[in-house]
């Protein structure tokens, strides 16, 4: 069975494309950490973080056991990230795709996503993205390469 994996940025689609998948479940650390800690959790976001994606691929695994295709909604912003997903996820399909916008248009996303969030209109598991938030995301990315993932889907 497969399972499809996210690649991308904080505003760059993954969770639209997501949706627009037929037939496959949406499993979002966004909207697990969003529905739990909805005013956020402070200095504790990166651990929590951490223990959800677990969680969750190991829900993925799963899903794909059942017949059920998971698309797996992270981010996924590091080597270390990606080959921890392949570890926990051996075994299966694994269908990598990265959603890549050019930094202008990423840009626009951004700004349209917060000001959804600030007249209250944005879907609950959306993340403002204040500068420190943007800093993290840039200085964290690391786009994956042919090499890292043979076959991957741009």
């Amino acid at each position: 069975m497969k399972i499809i994996l996210l690649i991308g940025k904080i505003c760059c689609g993954k969770t639209t494309y997501a949706k627009s998948l037929p037939g496959t479940m949406l499993i979002s650390c966004d909207q697990l950490m969003q529905t739990m800690f909805p005013g956020g959790c402070g200095e504790h976001h990166d651990m929590l973080a951490e223990r959800a994606r677990k969680y969750l691929l190991n829900l993925a695994r799963q899903c794909a056991e059942a017949g059920v295709t998971p698309v797996v909604d992270f981010g996924f912003w590091t080597p270390a990230l990606r080959k921890e997903a392949a570890d926990i996820l051996a075994g299966f399909e694994l269908d990598w795709r990265w959603l890549d916008v050019p930094d202008e248009e990423w840009r626009r996303r951004i700004a349209g996503r917060n000001a959804a969030i600030t007249a209250g209109q944005a879907d609950p598991s959306d993340y403002y993205v204040d500068e420190g938030l943007l800093n993290k995301v840039n200085s964290l990315f690391v786009p994956p390469t042919a090499q890292e993932l043979p076959g991957l889907t741009v």
